[in-house]
């Protein structure tokens, strides 16, 4: 499900395209069993078509490539890029799907003493934490990889971008709208975005997949 104020146009699903689809029928199964959904194990990309058709019974096919969540991890952490995601990267046009229920806000040093001093909390002597990339803030980690996607070999020019605010059944209860919580939650990423800095045309929605998170 789809949400955004003011959509005028709207797709339905018609049926999936000829195909195997062994890794979609295991998705169903753990969500029949109340189980959490997996991450994409690194396999390699599986692409999935299926038809989608709108309110005039006009069809049109579209394939998803369903890529390893850890080849994004890898461009970020080791600056690399597997050479057959390139295809698929320089795409004109990108869905971007972010989990809503973990992302990962940055802790401001100032804010955290202040809650402590109001708590009386005392502050301990601690061995410094060594810096890994993976602990970096989920905004800053999706600004780097769109601006990854906006250079070298990755860049062709103006795209478009669809933000999915994902598990939005246990965001949509702070009564804010999918842009209100980019820039409450994500202000570097909308920030970014409204900036023009690189040229995306882009737009943002919250996505529940039958009210449990994705």
């Amino acid at each position: 499900m789809v949400r955004e104020s003011g959509a005028t146009t709207a797709l339905s699903y018609d049926r999936l395209s000829n195909g195997n689809y062994e890794h979609l029928n295991a998705l169903a199964k753990r969500w029949r069993m109340g189980k959490i959904q997996q991450r994409t194990q690194v396999s390699g990309a599986r692409d999935v078509t299926m038809r989608l058709k709108n309110a005039a019974g006009q069809k049109v096919e579209v394939s998803f490539p369903d890529l390893p969540g850890e080849e994004f991890a890898r461009m970020w952490e080791r600056r690399e890029l597997d050479r057959s995601m390139q295809e698929t990267l320089t795409a004109p046009a990108l869905v971007f799907l972010i989990n809503g229920d973990t992302v990962r806000a940055p802790a401001w040093v100032v804010e955290r003493m202040a809650l402590a001093n109001k708590l009386g909390m005392t502050s301990t002597e601690q061995e410094p934490t060594e810096w890994s990339a993976d602990l970096a803030p989920t905004q800053v980690k999706i600004v780097d990889l769109l601006q990854i996607l906006m250079a070298g070999d990755l860049h062709i020019g103006n795209r478009r971008l669809a933000l999915l605010i994902s598990a939005w059944d246990k965001v949509e209860g702070e009564q804010q709208t999918p842009v209100e919580i980019l820039e409450s939650k994500l202000p570097l990423l909308h920030q970014y975005l409204h900036s023009g800095r690189d040229p995306w045309t882009w737009r943002v929605w919250g996505l529940s997949a039958q009210g449990g998170g994705v």
